[in-house]
């Protein structure tokens, strides 16, 4: 999963939005599971906002190596001979 698809899932599984979502899908099995299971959803609900919430942020900023250097990502500069 890209890192837009985790930040996407970390939203979506937020525990403060699951009060927007449980009524959202009102009428659905997955509203009556989540209803029924209110704190088996948060539980669940919650550990995948975490993961995807650490996905997210070790994408953005990844750690650093003991061999990288500040500039490995920029071209090679040529010597210009006078």
């Amino acid at each position: 999963m890209k890192g837009w698809g985790w930040g996407a899932l970390a939203f979506l599984t937020c525990p403060c939005h699951l009060i927007l979502i449980i009524p959202l899908l009102a009428g659905t099995a997955l509203g009556a599971y989540l209803t029924t299971y209110k704190t088996a959803a948060f539980i669940i609900l919650g550990a995948l906002f975490a993961l995807s919430l650490y996905r997210v942020l070790s994408k953005m900023w990844p750690e650093k190596t003991e061999d990288q250097t500040m500039d490995c990502c920029l071209p090679d500069k040529k010597e210009v001979k006078s």
